[in-house]
């Protein structure tokens, strides 16, 4: 007689999965009457929780690192030096997730700050491999190995389009040196998060999964756990750990710069080489028709290559990059943070109420390391009085 108990147990815990997701609604569509839906029974949703684990497991994989040595900052003149890290890194395995069935392996970045000289991965069937440290990505705190594998069970991942804030969501590491990962329990608290490089989600998140997915009922990876807060280094947010604010590097972000990351070339903020005005400059009726746009940003003075080469001027309003409209400086940084060095870029801008365009290659922040080449001692001259903050222009080089 064929044994049905594996099917069977499929079928049910889809079922409750259905149920998890959907209680709450049948609970408003069935009124306050007798007849009204039972919401899911905790054991119902343990056994959802488990089902969704035991669909992404196979592709979590356990990473171990061998030395390495401390941190290296860099100053905003581009010196670097040996800093005491803010967070000390214990020793033990963190985690990753197989992207690909060839071997590539999507993990986070802070699991690598001291620049192991030996990496290891041991994957859900027991083999063990030496991975190798492809790239990183220095916005969305994340890195990419290699092992040299085939056939591999490589995640099943889910788009920003496709989540929705409320819904449950999971994280899952091997940070605590157990057999099994470590799972927490949540739900996505908000899209396109960090400039829209992460989704939030209030399940905990720390360096005991760092590295490890974010995941749907389904098993469906939503993104890879990463410390995310103010400042450019791999550490930013790690303070924040099992706070109840957590971030993932988006399956969206991961996929757009995967190829170079594969290819091994590390990704890093893309600048334009201009000061903008805090405030958007508004047009009137008749040039926001003609220049299809009713807002954007103003250059401030003195840009710099980049932009200086392809043209920009003191006073452009900048209302594009590419196609997508950048009518205030959140949609100009979330437009550029999505960007990285190197990559091209058409600016469309406003001068003198006439619509005109530029294409230029982003640069790293590095090449504002140095004052530019005619740039005089500046003489001194009376302090002028104090602007407000409102009014000051951003960083030379921002956003």
């Amino acid at each position: 007689m064929m044994d049905v108990r594996g099917p069977y147990a499929a079928c049910r815990a889809r079922r409750i999965r259905t149920a998890v997701r959907c209680g709450a609604l049948a609970l408003l569509l069935c009124g306050a009457g007798p007849s009204r839906a039972a919401p899911p029974s905790p054991a119902d949703q343990q056994l959802a929780f488990r089902a969704a684990l035991q669909a992404v497991r196979p592709s979590i994989v356990r990473i171990e690192t061998i030395g390495g040595a401390q941190p290296v900052q860099s100053s905003e003149r581009g010196e670097e030096r040996v800093v005491e890290a803010r967070f000390r890194q214990a020793d033990g395995p963190t985690t990753g997730v197989l992207w690909s069935t060839d071997g590539l392996i999507v993990t986070s970045s802070f699991n690598f700050i001291r620049d192991p000289s030996v990496i290891t991965v041991t994957l859900h069937d027991g083999r063990r491999f030496v991975a190798r440290l492809l790239a990183r990505d220095a916005p969305a705190r994340i890195a990419v190995l290699k092992i040299d594998a085939a056939d591999l069970p490589a995640a099943r991942t889910r788009p920003v389009s496709a989540l929705r804030v409320g819904q449950w969501a999971l994280t899952a590491g091997f940070g605590h040196a157990t057999t099994d990962p470590a799972v927490s329990v949540g739900v996505i608290s908000a899209l396109q998060r960090t400039n829209g490089l992460t989704v939030q989600t209030d399940a905990k998140t720390s360096p005991a999964n760092y590295g490890g997915p974010l995941f749907d009922l389904d098993g469906a990876v939503c993104g890879v756990c990463v410390p995310m807060g103010q400042g450019g280094d791999e550490q930013a947010g790690v303070e924040w750990y099992d706070s109840g604010i957590g971030f993932a590097a988006s399956v969206d972000r991961i996929e757009r710069h995967l190829p170079a990351l594969a290819a091994g070339r590390s990704v890093v903020r893309g600048f334009l080489g201009v000061a903008l005005a805090p405030r958007e400059v508004r047009f009137e009726p008749s040039t926001a028709e003609a220049v299809k746009a009713a807002s954007g940003m103003r250059v401030g003075p003195n840009p710099r290559d980049p932009a200086a080469a392809a043209g920009l001027a003191e006073g452009d309003v900048i209302t594009h990059l590419d196609e997508e409209p950048t009518p205030r400086m959140a949609e100009l940084r979330r437009a550029l943070w999505a960007r990285a060095a190197g990559e091209s870029v058409r600016v469309r801008y406003v001068r003198e109420g006439a619509l005109h365009e530029a294409l230029l290659t982003l640069v790293p922040q590095s090449a504002f390391a140095q004052a530019p080449p005619d740039a005089a001692e500046p003489k001194r001259e009376p302090a002028e009085p104090k602007r407000a903050d409102d009014d000051r222009p951003s960083e030379p080089g921002a956003p």
